[in-house]
């Protein structure tokens, strides 16, 4: 069992680390996208012979409990192995669902349900499932309220994600898609597009300090989380009120750490005079 930080301080040390990361390199002079493109091919012969393996005819998630006793690796950078990884998501996914299922009726007395389903996706070799009438993007996950279902691009986001900066940056990018799927079940719903990105980014903070309560954790999973969070942060000088807008990285970072250190509380209603630095 991991002993238990002050929150506050994992705050600040892990914004200095997010900003040293996206300014360089590791140690060795090579960058976690370096890395990423490096095991590009090693990745997808993984999946090849993972999927020689992998009967299932469908790319659906299938649910299970999260193995006692495993912590999230973080030495996903040198090595990659398709069982391993599809059992990291599933236990992802397992310890959203048992946190949401207490903590959405605790924190705001709304009724619980799990999406209806996970689905991963390979553009390369078919289309992903449509979501409004809309396509599934390349290199992206999202959340589809007209289905309630979860989905990702496996090789273009979730492995180079998983093996470039560590498998707590791809269990981020589940929890803020996991965020939206809450959204959906809270009385209230924001209207700006980015306060609801934040807003699914404070939910992932709040599910991560869990995992922290609860021991899963191994040193640098949370730097990976919030270097996930800064990495996909907005293009300068993005409008807060465009409606693809996700948020500066200093925004999407303090509305993770809001969560982390306040819980679900802390992150609905969205605090738009907190997060947003160019709201007036």
């Amino acid at each position: 069992m991991l002993a238990r930080p002050r929150r506050t301080a994992i705050a600040l040390s892990l914004g200095l680390s997010v900003l040293l990361a996206g300014c360089g390199g590791g140690s060795d002079g090579i960058s976690a996208r370096d890395r990423a493109a490096a095991l590009v091919d090693q990745v997808r012969a993984a999946v090849e012979q993972a999927k020689e393996r992998n009967q299932q005819e469908s790319g659906a998630v299938q649910r299970s409990a999260p193995a006692a006793g495993r912590q999230i690796r973080t030495d996903t950078r040198t090595a990659f192995d398709y069982t391993e990884y599809s059992g990291t998501l599933q236990d992802v996914l397992a310890s959203l669902e048992a946190y949401w299922a207490k903590a959405l009726p605790a924190s705001f007395g709304a009724t619980y349900s799990s999406p209806s389903r996970y689905v991963y996706y390979r553009p390369e070799e078919q289309p992903g499932p449509s979501c409004g009438g809309q396509p599934a993007p390349a290199k992206n996950a999202f959340y589809c309220s007209d289905g309630d279902f979860i989905a990702w691009d496996e090789t273009g986001l979730i492995i180079p994600y998983y093996v470039g900066a560590g498998d707590f940056a791809a269990a981020f990018v589940l929890a803020h898609e996991f965020g939206h799927a809450m959204q959906q079940r809270l009385p209230r719903k924001e209207q700006l597009g980015v306060l609801r990105e934040l807003q699914a980014d404070c939910f992932a903070g709040a599910w991560a300090a869990s995992v922290q309560d609860e021991g899963y954790l191994q040193p640098g999973d949370l730097d990976e989380a919030t270097l996930a969070v800064f990495s996909a942060r907005d293009v300068p000088g993005t409008a807060f009120t465009d409606p693809a807008a996700h948020g500066t990285g200093f925004e999407r970072t303090r509305a993770f750490a809001d969560g982390f250190e306040d819980g679900p509380p802390a992150c609905f209603p969205a605090p738009s005079q907190k997060w947003l630095v160019g709201a007036s």
